[in-house]
C-alpha cells in the first residue's frame, strides 16, 4: 500500500472537519479553532477564533512556507519582514501557518490608533494581553516589545514570538516597500532581550484584500479552487550578539533588510 502524502492527509482532515461542522456546526467549529493550541486559543476573542477555524478548514491549502526549521522552538523570537496587505491579512495568514505547524501564537506589533477604521476596530478587539496584536503608542514601541519578549507569562505565552513589519506600512510594490525607512525597534529589542530576528519574505496576496475577500476565498476553496497562492520564506536567524562589539541598531536593521531582499530572489536550480 502506498504511503499517504501530506496533501492527502490534509484533505482527509479537512473532510472530517466539514463532516463535524455539518453534524454540530458551532461545537465543531470551536473544536477546530481550538485544536492547534487549546490553552492559548481558549483565551482568544471571536475574530481570531473565526480566522484560525476558517484557515484550517479552507485556507491552509493556499499557503506555502519554506524555512520553517529556521524558527527557534524555544525562547523569545522576533519575526521581521515585508508587509503586503493594508488590512493585515498577511499577518493573519503568517500567524495561522506558524500556529498550525508549530503551535506558537504570534503576536504582531501594531499602531494603537491606526488611521484605517476597520484596523482600529480589530486593534481594540485583539489588542488585549492574550490577543494576537501588540498595540503600541508612538515613542513606546520598543518598551512594549521588550516587555512581551521578557515576560511572556503575562501574555499567556510560553514561547513568545513577536511579529513586526519594520517598514511600518504595507505596499503593493515590493521595490518601493524596501526603499522605505525601516524602524530600528526590532534591532533594539533584539539587543535588549537576546531574541534572534528571523527574517521573512511574503508574497501572493492582493494589497487591498480585507476580511470579506477572505470569506469569498474560503467559499471558493471549499469547492476546490485556490483564490490565492500565499508564499512565506523564513531565513536564518540573525543574532544581535554578532554586533555586540559595536552595538549598532541601524546596522542590524540593515542586515535584516538585506536578508529579506535575499529571500525575495528566486532560487537557482541546483
Amino acid at each position: 500500500m502506498s504511503k499517504e502524502s501530506k496533501s492527502d492527509k490534509q484533505s482527509r482532515a479537512r473532510n472530517f472537519a466539514l463532516l463535524g461542522l455539518a453534524a454540530a456546526p458551532w461545537v465543531g467549529f470551536l473544536a477546530i479553532a481550538l485544536k492547534p493550541s487549546p490553552r492559548q486559543m481558549w483565551a482568544q476573542r471571536w475574530p481570531t477564533l473565526t480566522f484560525v477555524g476558517l484557515y484550517q478548514i479552507a485556507l491552509d491549502r493556499c499557503v506555502q512556507v519554506e524555512g520553517l526549521d529556521h524558527l527557534p522552538t524555544s525562547g523569545p523570537v522576533i519575526l521581521a519582514g515585508n508587509h503586503i496587505n493594508k488590512t493585515a491579512m498577511d499577518a493573519m495568514l503568517l500567524g495561522s501557518k506558524i500556529l498550525i505547524e508549530r503551535g506558537g501564537l504570534v503576536k504582531f506589533v501594531s499602531q494603537a490608533d491606526p488611521p484605517d477604521r476597520l484596523l482600529k476596530h480589530f486593534v481594540r478587539l485583539l489588542g488585549n494581553s492574550e490577543g494576537v496584536i501588540l498595540p503600541v503608542q508612538e515613542g513606546a514601541t520598543t518598551s512594549a516589545m521588550i516587555e512581551f519578549l521578557r515576560n511572556p507569562e503575562a501574555f499567556r505565552r510560553e514561547h513568545p514570538i513577536l511579529g513586526i513589519f519594520p517598514a511600518g506600512f504595507a505596499d503593493s510594490d515590493f521595490e518601493s516597500h524596501m526603499k522605505r525607512t525601516w524602524h530600528t525597534s526590532a534591532a533594539v529589542a533584539a539587543f535588549e532581550t537576546g531574541a534572534p530576528i528571523v527574517p521573512f519574505f511574503i508574497e501572493g496576496l492582493p494589497y487591498h484584500w480585507g476580511p470579506f475577500d477572505m470569506l469569498k476565498a474560503v467559499a471558493g476553496s471549499m469547492v476546490g479552487s485556490k483564490a490565492f497562492d500565499f508564499k512565506i520564506r523564513l531565513g536564518l536567524p540573525i543574532r544581535a550578539e554578532a554586533f555586540t562589539k559595536t552595538p549598532n541598531h541601524n546596522e542590524l536593521t540593515e542586515r535584516v533588510r538585506e536578508a529579506v531582499l535575499e529571500l525575495s530572489l528566486p532560487k537557482l536550480p541546483s
